[in-house]
């Protein structure tokens, strides 16, 4: 059994920067954060509970309380959803990967998972706008922990519960952030990059050998998940 575990925003998700600015948006109400830094790899952990953390204990200095991360979600989620409403044309799905979810869901010996740094009801709510069925696949997000890492290895373990085993032959994470590339080499994943441009030189001079600009070509990403099965 073989597990193939994709990020959310800039692997299957693509935007116009209307999640940043509900994002910011809802710091600002809730927080009373007038301004923040939007260059998220200026972070510790580039989640959005690990941000939040992060702001709380940068602007207010305190610690940050569940309560507080916890309304800044719920502001923003509410937001997505608003902005969303108003202008369905802010997220798209990143070419071929609604193919690609239905085709690895269909084989056999594959398993489909979904680790994301963001909030999961923000995940799903772009997911399902652009046409990326969620029904029965695994999420691990931001609500779970606000490592990036530790987001990975939770998505690994629902797999394994959903397909009743104790580890799966190969796993292969898909993501577009270098750092994401560093986390599957010390969980002992196998890599893809997705990005063009500038993304995809970042990826490459981190060391990703796979790097595709998008799912177009499913041929050829099949091949690459053939190369990449338990090596990081």
């Amino acid at each position: 059994m073989h597990l193939v575990m994709f990020d959310v925003d800039g692997t299957l998700v693509t935007g116009d920067g209307t999640d940043e600015v509900c994002y910011c948006e809802a710091v600002n109400d809730v927080l009373g954060i007038p301004q923040i830094d939007t260059d998220w790899s200026h972070y510790w952990n580039v989640t959005d509970s690990g941000i939040t953390s992060e702001l709380v204990e940068k602007h207010l200095h305190r610690r940050p309380e569940q309560e507080a991360i916890q309304a800044v979600r719920h502001a923003y989620v509410s937001k997505l959803r608003h902005q969303i409403g108003e202008n369905p044309l802010s997220f798209r799905a990143v070419p071929g990967a609604t193919e690609l979810i239905a085709d690895l869901r269909s084989m056999d010996g594959v398993c489909v998972c979904i680790a994301t740094g963001g909030w999961r009801h923000a995940a799903l709510l772009k997911l399902r706008l652009v046409g990326i069925p969620t029904d029965n696949i695994p999420v691990a997000s931001s609500d779970d922990s606000d490592e990036r890492r530790s987001i990975r290895a939770h998505a690994c373990e629902l797999a394994c519960i959903q397909r009743h085993c104790e580890a799966f032959d190969s796993i292969v994470y898909v993501a577009d952030h270098p750092g994401d590339l560093a986390n599957s080499r010390r969980l002992g994943y196998g890599f893809v990059g997705i990005g063009s441009g500038n993304i995809a030189e970042e990826l490459r001079c981190a060391g990703a050998i796979h790097v595709q600009p998008d799912f177009g070509n499913r041929d050829y990403f099949f091949k690459i998940l053939r190369l990449t099965k338990g090596k990081p």
